[in-house]
């Protein structure tokens, strides 16, 4: 007996001794990072991570931001860590940003390399920055102490409740490498010292082709999620005079049907949204159902307007963020990609039928 329990204490000191253990007080950890096109070969790498100063028996949080140049991923981590007085590690990524100029020639090698590594979770964001990553990454006053959560905070809360449809590096990959859909991202601009969202970068395949202001990326997460959350402001005629109204997605859900298929497909999407109006300008008396009923009738007319432009804009460009590929493949058996993409889904009719029905009016009642 006691000559099993020793073998068994030697197999468990064995193990333990094989597992790559770190003390987290010896490290850093990154949390935020951000791609810049350097030169032709070559991108500057940034990233941020906290630090924690000794004052006397208190310690404080501080953050630092260090920038390498190189040509890969794991080469800028050796780099960095020549400059950095702890090793630093990939355990808490929360964010990775490419600049544009990076994405227009395409983010896949990058995004992959990310992935393959197992210390990075696959639903950490990814981000298009106008300007450079480094700039944007450099926020001032409180918010620079918390820079790695500042920029998963402001995707996910515009994901959730906002404009943004719903992505991650899962996510993105996965419509990346679909034959019948293409990637979207988040795109951030620093506007004065903050950093904002602008809207959605489109990508065809890995590389980035256009973007959507917000009002136009209200409309694609209303035609590729059918979800709850998302605001737009809409101009409305009464009495002879342009008002606006702010209405705020409750709920909505998306149905695509397949009225046709030869020699094109066509599509009517039935789009049913519950909104609130949250804001007004004029003098529209919310407590009239026969003025709702006409907000209700404007407003759906140019969501359904503004729904068909951006279907046709997809079209000329070749790209097809919604998703008709995913939709046309599932009744196909000889799927091909490439007659799909170049011959069908230009020549693909959609169109976009909305019931918006205003359940309440707020406070402003």
């Amino acid at each position: 007996m006691k000559k099993k329990t020793f073998i068994t204490f030697t197999i468990l000191i064995l193990i333990t001794g094989c597992l790559d253990t770190q003390i987290i007080d010896e490290i850093l950890l990154i949390q935020t990072v951000g791609l810049d096109k350097y030169d032709e070969e070559k991108l500057k790498y940034s990233v941020t991570f906290p630090v924690f100063l000794e004052q006397g028996e208190e310690s404080t949080l501080n953050m630092q931001q260090l920038s390498v140049i190189s040509e890969t991923t794991e080469e800028a981590r050796s780099l960095l860590n020549t400059r950095a007085q702890q090793p630093l590690r990939y355990g808490q990524i929360r964010v990775i940003l490419f600049g544009k100029d990076v994405a227009v020639e395409g983010v896949e090698k990058y995004v992959k390399s990310f992935y393959r590594n197992p210390r990075i979770g696959s639903k950490i964001y990814l981000c298009i920055t106008e300007g450079n990553t480094d700039e944007i990454l450099n926020l001032k006053g409180e918010n620079q102490q918390r820079v790695g959560m500042y920029f998963s905070d402001l995707i996910e809360q515009n994901i959730n409740f906002e404009n943004i449809p719903k992505t991650n590096m899962h996510l993105f990959l996965f419509d990346l490498y679909s034959d019948g859909k293409d990637a979207i991202l988040p795109l951030i601009k620093k506007e004065g010292d903050q950093p904002q969202l602008i809207g959605t970068a489109l990508f065809d395949f890995d590389r980035y082709v256009e973007s959507l202001d917000l009002n136009k990326t209200y409309i694609l997460k209303l035609l590729r999620d059918g979800s709850e959350g998302g605001t737009s402001q809409f101009v409305i005629e009464h009495e002879g005079k342009k008002d606006y109204v702010v209405i705020e997605n409750v709920f909505s859900e998306v149905k695509y049907n397949e009225k046709t298929r030869k020699p094109y497909p066509k599509y009517d999407i039935e789009l049913k949204i519950q909104g609130e109006i949250t804001d007004h300008t004029g003098n529209i008396d919310l407590s009239d159902p026969k003025q709702v009923a006409e907000i209700e009738t404007s407003v759906g007319n140019q969501i359904k307007t503004e729904g068909d432009k951006l279907i046709k804009r997809f079209q000329e460009l070749k790209i097809d963020p919604i998703g008709f590929g995913e939709k046309y493949r599932s009744k196909t058996r000889n799927w091909k990609p490439n007659e799909w993409k170049e011959n069908i889904y230009p020549e693909t009719k959609a169109n976009v039928k909305v019931d918006l029905k205003i359940l309440q009016s707020g406070a402003i009642e």
